[in-house]
């Protein structure tokens, strides 16, 4: 496009200076002819000597010689005008081409801006409903989470709600077998002392019959043998029943105990290295071959009871939070508390509840600083809250070893121990473990 305009130019331009050129040449051409002398007649032939030559005559010469030479040069610049114009005719008409080609360009430019405009609205209108349904998904979303968070707070509430009621229960069950336990265990210590009287009796009387067997002895009850009719060899068996009874009473009394935690006694007894097999021959609980095997899950009851943590970790404690269902100190929404809260003063030594192996220290989330003791049968004691731990990791501890210093560590509102039994990994109430132990130690002292 700017070739073709700078040909143009120059085109004009040489059309210019040639008209210029022309008009200049015309001009010089008139002067010459007002310059040349007319014509003069021919005179008759004189022979004379030759004259002079004449001044005027060698200028006409000079000056024709240089209208030749003008003509000569407007013959060229003729050609060339006539070429220059031709070569502008053709420059014209490629202008006009790249005119016509321009204004294509122009009007496909115009019509590309026009697409490229429509994209650009349509494309601002796709974003906008973009978006428009962005916003509408996000208010969706946000609903929607809304929602399915109030769904799920319901759902926990009612789930902590429900939990506080089946752990409510749990105690209460927990709590009336406690009590049926205990009750049996008066209702076996009366029957034992009954047992005890009518032996009395029939030792003071040996024909009187007991009033509590009347009602179920046969018609014809022979008379009871005396102790002194017994032959020799018979007289140890006849005080075994004395023994037998003692020894009965006192390891169902101990079971019973070691039931109360809520362990499964017989699978404890089982994990024992002298606990007996099951199998051999039947004997009959009144049969006095059936006292060994009653003495021996005794002393295998005792053993067990030894090796449970059944001690309190302190000396003196007030309980603060018993275990289960309560509200929570801090945030004051409804909880579940896996342990006891035991009162104390600051620093006051924590102890061992059972011989075991020390499996933690350190601390833990909420807990602060924490002892844990693997007691075995998956039964683990952990003390929480500690100012300051006193055994280390590996480390073996017999009952009632000193394992911390009572503090206010972890999330916690004051000096306290926080004190749990878990067992396989369940926590369970401590506080049964605690009475069982006390009354154990009440079973010891009557042996």
């Amino acid at each position: 496009m700017a070739a073709s305009l700078a040909t143009v130019g120059g085109v004009a331009y040489l059309g210019v200076g040639f008209a210029h050129l022309h008009e200049a040449l015309g001009d010089r051409a008139t002067e010459t002819a007002t310059l040349a002398p007319a014509p003069v007649p021919a005179a008759p032939a004189v022979v004379a000597a030759s004259p002079a030559p004449d001044p005027d005559s060698a200028a006409l010469d000079e000056m024709r010689n240089e209208l030749a030479a003008v003509r000569q040069q407007l013959t060229t610049v003729s050609q060339n005008y006539a070429q220059a114009n031709t070569n502008y005719q053709q420059a014209g008409d490629k202008l006009l081409a790249l005119a016509a080609q321009n204004n294509q360009l122009q009007a496909q430019l115009a019509d590309a801006a026009a697409r490229v405009k429509s994209a650009q609205e349509e494309r601002d209108a796709a974003d906008r409903r973009t978006k428009t349904a962005e916003q509408a998904l996000n208010a969706s979303k946000s609903s929607n989470a809304m929602q399915l968070a109030k769904t799920l707070d319901t759902g926990k509430h009612q789930l902590q709600q429900s939990e506080v009621e089946r752990t409510t229960l749990q105690n209460r069950v927990q709590q009336l077998e406690m009590d049926l336990q205990a009750t049996q265990i008066r209702a076996n210590q009366l029957d034992a002392k009954n047992q005890q009287l009518q032996q009395q009796q029939l030792a003071a009387d040996p024909q009187r019959i007991p009033s509590a067997a009347v009602g179920n002895a046969p018609a014809a009850r022979p008379a009871m043998v005396p102790p002194e009719a017994i032959p020799p060899e018979r007289k140890p068996l006849s005080a075994g029943p004395h023994a037998q009874n003692r020894t009965s009473g006192a390891s169902s009394e101990l079971e019973r105990l070691l039931a109360s935690t809520g362990l499964d006694v017989d699978r404890l007894l089982h994990g024992l290295d002298s606990a007996p097999g099951e199998g051999g021959p039947y004997i009959a609980l009144n049969d006095p071959r059936a006292a060994p095997l009653d003495r021996q899950r005794l002393e295998d009851l005792k053993r067990l009871a030894k090796m449970l943590p059944l001690a309190a970790p302190l000396n003196q404690y007030r309980i603060g939070s018993g275990f289960g269902p309560r509200i929570d100190p801090l945030n004051h929404r409804a909880s579940f508390h896996p342990g006891l809260d035991l009162d104390a003063p600051y620093r006051t030594t924590v102890y061992s509840t059972g011989a075991g192996m020390v499996i933690f220290t350190g601390t833990m989330d909420g807990y602060g600083r924490v002892v844990e003791i693997d007691h075995g049968h998956g039964i683990v004691t952990r003390y929480a809250h500690l100012h300051r731990i006193l055994v280390a990791k590996g480390q073996r501890v017999a009952v009632h070893t000193p394992i911390g210093e009572l503090g206010s560590t972890g999330r916690s509102t004051g000096p306290h121990l926080h004190y749990e039994v878990r067992v396989d990994g369940t926590a369970v109430d401590p506080a049964k473990f605690m009475r069982a132990g006390k009354n154990v130690v009440q079973i010891n002292d009557r042996q």
